[in-house]
């Protein structure tokens, strides 16, 4: 009876280890198959909010180094998943939203009440691609 529970036990063990490994596995694999279907260089370039003056626009950049902003690399990681562009900025998570086929316009999503537009700047678009 004994040896009979202490089987059981060991079996439910190695079931939850072998489930865990399973889903770190699938993440990875799919992590990597993110990579190479969407890389991140599909969105390099500089980005300009729309709809506001020249002179007060957002912008801000990526690149293979990370995110530059006003000449400066505020993160040397970002996530790109084909849909939405992710990145922290100090303690401040940022979110975006393609737009369309071309990875040429952004929606920031991660502000409530203020969604701006960002458009791939036509310099950065002959530049890079």
């Amino acid at each position: 009876m004994k040896k009979k529970k202490l089987l059981e036990r060991g079996v439910l063990v190695a079931a939850v280890v072998l489930a865990v490994a399973a889903i770190f596995v699938s993440k990875v694999l799919y992590d990597r198959y993110q990579d190479i279907t969407h890389p991140n260089s599909m969105v390099y370039g500089t980005w300009v909010e729309q709809g506001v003056a020249p002179y007060s626009a957002d912008r801000f950049v990526l690149n293979e180094t990370g995110v530059v902003i006003d000449g400066g690399v505020v993160n040397t990681r970002y996530r790109f998943n084909g849909s939405y562009v992710e990145f922290q900025v100090g303690e401040e998570k940022r979110r975006y939203q393609v737009l369309n086929q071309g990875f040429s316009q952004m929606r920031l999503i991660s502000e409530p009440h203020y969604q701006p537009i960002y458009q791939l700047s036509e310099k950065s678009k002959n530049n890079i691609r």
